[in-house]
């Protein structure tokens, strides 16, 4: 089981998407309940004959953490929407690749604003120049996503129509 469970503050305010596990304990330790502020029966997830509130909220008192996204090709590949910055189609995790718009070989950081996904055809047409020198050009600019809980619930496709309620606006 790979589900997800969105955890609230006290307030009511998303802090983190932690594993289904993770929120099982909490819940098991007292430390969190399942959010009474849903109305709706069918917000649960079922793992054998237990079920997980699929948004739990802390019993206690905690500050919304100013989080920074992990740089890694997942979430590369997320910010991108899985679609190739290049040609514009739209390819699984397992045919695309990272590219980076301006070459490490002359350089080029590992960082945010300088790699994109890209795929294998276009990276290798590519090669060690920037779009520019081979005609090409990126279809979005690449850029360092900067809200955290908006970014997670995009990587997880608001796994919950419940958790939309708490997307900032």
């Amino acid at each position: 089981m790979t589900a997800k469970v969105l955890l609230l503050n006290n307030e009511n305010e998303p802090i983190r998407v932690c594993s289904w596990k993770k929120a099982l304990l909490l819940v098991i330790k007292g430390k969190a309940e399942a959010c009474k502020i849903i109305d709706e029966l069918d917000y649960t997830i079922k793992c054998g004959e237990i079920e997980i509130p699929n948004i739990i909220r802390l019993n206690y008192e905690i500050a919304v953490p100013d989080l920074e996204l992990p740089f890694c090709r997942e979430n590369i590949y997320v910010r991108d929407d899985y679609t190739c910055q290049y040609c514009g189609k739209h390819f699984p995790a397992s045919e695309l690749t990272l590219d980076h718009v301006y070459p490490k070989s002359r350089l080029g950081p590992d960082i945010w604003e300088n790699i994109v996904a890209c795929c294998k055809s276009c990276n290798q047409y590519k090669a060690d120049r920037t779009p520019k020198e081979c005609g090409m050009k990126l279809r979005r600019r690449p850029y360092r996503p900067q809200k955290y809980m908006d970014f997670e619930f995009k990587k997880y496709k608001y796994e919950s129509v419940y958790w939309q309620k708490f997307l900032s606006a």
